[in-house]
């Protein structure tokens, strides 16, 4: 399969697609089956053709980064630090499990690792509609889950920015300067937010009014010159996009606006190139069914822990923890990171099966008062949380 014949069953995809899970009420499965498609195409394409269209998916990455930056809304000091604690022990407990799946599908245990801080983690807005419906017994709750599962996120896009490096052989002071600029980064946003709102919330304004192609080349741009001195563009956008939302509360009118593009073409032409990644040959080996024997596992013992630690302190029984199930995105951001770092074959197949294993399963899964399953609700990449948030305030 050349590139151009690539394109055109991409183009076809994009046009079926969205209507076909429309019409069978299964919205939620759009990403998925891009990963799906992905995989059936890149066993026609020759590694060149493959390397391509990874490259071209850099584009729906950068906006995905950014839209996960967007999902976050940073609490106060104090609870920061309780959702911190528990987002620790969340990911600490399932790594041991994951690791001894991994490591007989071929996967080296510093390469299980890192794919193990991916799969524990959550994918916020991919479960935020389901969390927005979900019954808690009052706000409180309601804000505590929410500030948990965003710093089950927060912590695992920090490990996996440290994680590239790491893999690339970089010296461990360098690996030090990376974490640490992307700290500081975010501690300036946060500062140039609550100092500099009133003047950052009339530029956003006047910039919604704009075309959502300038909004877009402005991010490329700011990726592109993050690049430029050094840094990750991927990682610029992820901050860019807190900062955003730290800043103000237009950032669900910067998503609306940003849809059209994102969720429409960039972000499928990343999932479609994430699939492309995965070799062949794999399919038919132990790795596949070791990653699915894994995600089978611990989406149980999940619940189980959940229902041990965390129900009591959010109210709720252990159906609620099919809300963090969902990790997808988080997945394909370390499947990008393992592809960059020139990781094995086996980690990269291994990775994007499981995710895609403890994401269908929690998809399936009734929760709340009306039964919704996650793949019933249209799929979100960045969570309008002002609006929700206000109004869990007022009741």
């Amino acid at each position: 399969m050349t590139i151009l014949e690539a394109a055109v069953f991409l183009i076809l995809l994009l046009m079926a697609l969205p209507e076909l899970c429309r019409r069978i009420h299964r919205p939620g499965l759009i990403y998925p089956l891009y990963i799906v498609a992905g995989i059936a195409a890149g066993a026609f394409m020759n590694p060149e053709v493959r390397h391509v269209w990874r490259e071209l998916g850099q584009f729906g990455f950068i906006l995905l980064l950014f839209s996960v930056g967007l999902e976050i809304e940073l609490p106060e000091r104090r609870e920061t630090l309780v959702a911190l604690r528990r987002a620790t022990l969340w990911l600490g407990w399932q790594l041991p499990v994951l690791v001894v799946f991994a490591i007989p599908a071929g996967v080296v245990w510093s390469e299980a690792l890192v794919a193990g801080f991916a799969l524990a983690s959550t994918s916020v807005g991919m479960a935020f509609n389901l969390w927005s419906r979900f019954p808690f017994v009052d706000a409180a709750s309601r804000r505590q889950y929410l500030e948990w599962i965003v710093a089950v996120e927060v912590l695992s896009i920090l490990l996996l920015a440290v994680a590239g490096p790491v893999m690339e052989g970089a010296v461990w002071w360098k690996v030090v300067l990376q974490l640490g600029g992307l700290v500081a980064a975010a501690v300036v946003a946060a500062f140039l937010a609550v100092h500099g709102a009133p003047r950052i919330v009339g530029l956003l304004e006047r910039g919604l009014s704009v075309q959502v192609h300038f909004v877009v080349l402005l991010l490329f741009a700011v990726a592109a010159m993050g690049e430029r001195l050094g840094l990750s563009g991927p990682k610029m956008a992820f901050v860019l996009g807190m900062f955003i939302s730290r800043a103000t509360t237009e950032e669900a009118a910067l998503n609306e606006r940003l849809e059209p593009l994102r969720d429409r073409m960039f972000v499928p032409v990343f999932f479609f190139g994430l699939g492309t990644l995965v070799e062949p040959r794999l399919l038919l080996s132990t790795v596949v069914p070791l990653a699915v024997a894994a995600g089978l596992l611990l989406f149980g013992a999940r619940k189980i822990a959940y229902r041990v630690f965390l129900a009591r302190s959010f109210g709720t029984g252990p159906a609620a923890h099919v809300i963090a199930a969902p990790m997808l995105t988080i997945a394909a951001v370390a499947v990008e990171v393992f592809a960059r770092s020139g990781a094995s074959d086996a980690v990269i197949t291994w990775t994007l099966s499981a995710g895609l294993c403890l994401t269908l399963i929690a998809s399936f899964f009734r929760v709340g008062p009306d039964q919704a399953r996650v793949v019933e609700i249209e799929a979100e990449v960045a969570a309008p949380q002002s609006d929700v948030m206000a109004g869990t305030e007022a009741r």
